[in-house]
């Protein structure tokens, strides 16, 4: 029976340190995504100002954090699937009181990060219509020009002389 006891204390002890890994990275990703939804918010303020060069500068920071972010969830999937089963066990709050703390805080903290996932993705549908919005501005500011030129080229063709040049040859 104590064999018994040292190997559950030995599983719940791995467990728990998989819990506050998964805790660390989760609370990363959550800065990340953080990071992500302020850069979302900025994308929105220079799309009404149509400032593509700062646009495009927010677009590359915010690959960063989902590159990390992809890095941090690989890490997290890795860990958590070796210890669900035990999360998943019954009586896991009975066996390992410690392990089910860490373990609410982590649905906590995902939960946390699933709300920013939302509001980003909401903020992206409407920064998307703006693009649009501005993308149907230029082509027809572009349309517009093209005319324009048509039109001035117009007035502008050399005329082809149907008369007849008479040069004087007298001396």
């Amino acid at each position: 029976m104590n064999m018994m006891g040292n190997e559950k204390r030995e599983i719940n002890q791995r467990v728990n340190e998989g819990l506050k890994r998964l805790l660390e990275l989760a609370e990363a990703k959550r800065q990340h995504m953080q990071h992500i939804l302020e850069l979302t918010g900025k994308q929105s303020e220079v799309l009404s100002a149509e400032q593509v060069d700062r646009l495009l500068e927010y677009i590359e920071d915010k690959q960063e954090h989902i590159d990390a972010i992809k890095a941090l969830d690989e890490e997290f999937s890795c860990i958590f699937e070796g210890i669900k089963d035990e999360v998943n066990r019954d009586g896991f709050e009975r066996y390992n009181p410690q392990g089910y703390g860490l373990y609410v805080k982590l649905r906590a903290s995902v939960g946390q990060i699933k709300d920013m996932v939302e509001a980003i993705y909401s903020l992206e549908v409407q920064n998307q219509k703006r693009v649009n919005e501005v993308m149907r501005d230029v082509k027809a500011r572009i349309t517009s020009i093209s005319r324009g030129k048509k039109g001035y080229s117009a007035y502008k063709q050399r005329v082809q002389q149907a008369e007849g040049v008479f040069f004087d040859q007298r001396k």
